[in-house]
């Protein structure tokens, strides 16, 4: 499937402080990475030489700016890879190779590389279909996509989390979504709304990636008991059947 994929990394300059660590442990766990590598920003340029930046002008918003790379790249199928997620084991090239060849070959509008959310339907024994009506059926983590579906679901205006929801609801009059079985990159969220969480620091430090608190500060004890929190609210929802999550997670929205 040479020639038909690459890994984005859609991020802005406000975020460039995330690039050395982010890289760092991208190659430390995946170093025969076999996918050309992207990295949306807005002027500013990574020192990565294997990494090949796309600068796309201001920052509007997400979604703006990853159609308008996307405009830039030639490729028919995209796997994003957010910049907050930071790798902290070794990738199984060979697995992840296998997914994706066969997600291309089969010509999949969308396949999730994450079981957090697994799919509600069996289709073989490298994924699973994810309904329409089912809860984060447009996650961006370690997500795949054709990407020209990916194009026809983008807004203008929207965040990531706005995509993920209002995406979400979107793609319902579309099939071709599935998520595999496992795991298949070991990340953990290093950065949420614009604060980094302690123990992913300590993490990340661990691995031999350095931090820059200087750039962006860390979560109070507060507010990552709050993140803490929602994860284990998370966690509870899943227990629900998928097609009750969607509904229960807008109503917890709604009235937050």
């Amino acid at each position: 499937m040479q020639g038909k994929l690459a890994i984005l990394v859609p991020s802005c300059d406000k975020y460039a402080d995330l690039w050395r660590p982010f890289f760092t442990l991208f190659w430390k766990f995946w170093p025969d990475c076999p996918y050309p590598v992207y990295l949306i920003s807005n002027q500013s340029v990574t020192d990565d030489n294997r990494v090949q930046t796309i600068p796309v002008g201001q920052d509007v918003s997400w979604s703006d700016n990853l159609a308008k790379a996307l405009g830039r790249i030639n490729y028919d199928y995209v796997f994003l890879f957010l910049d907050d997620l930071f790798l902290v084991g070794n990738v199984d090239t060979g697995q992840v190779v296998r997914v994706l060849d066969w997600a291309i070959h089969s010509q999949v509008k969308y396949i999730r590389l994450s079981s957090y959310q697994k799919p509600d339907r069996p289709w073989n024994d490298i994924a699973g279909i994810v309904s329409p009506g089912t809860i984060y059926r447009t996650s961006t983590v370690v997500s795949v996509w054709e990407k020209q579906m990916l194009l026809a679901l983008l807004r203008p205006g929207e965040s990531a989390w706005d995509f993920e929801i209002k995406g979400t609801v979107r793609s319902d009059e579309f099939d071709g979504f599935y998520s595999t079985w496992m795991n298949c990159l070991p990340v953990i969220n290093g950065v949420i709304k614009g604060k980094w969480l302690s123990f992913a620091v300590k993490k990340i430090e661990s691995l031999g990636a350095k931090v820059d608190l200087s750039r962006r500060p860390l979560m109070t004890k507060t507010e990552e008991a709050m993140f803490l929190w929602k994860r284990c609210r998370s966690r509870i929802l899943n227990l629900l059947p998928a097609r009750q999550r969607r509904s229960v997670r807008t109503f917890f929205i709604s009235n937050r």
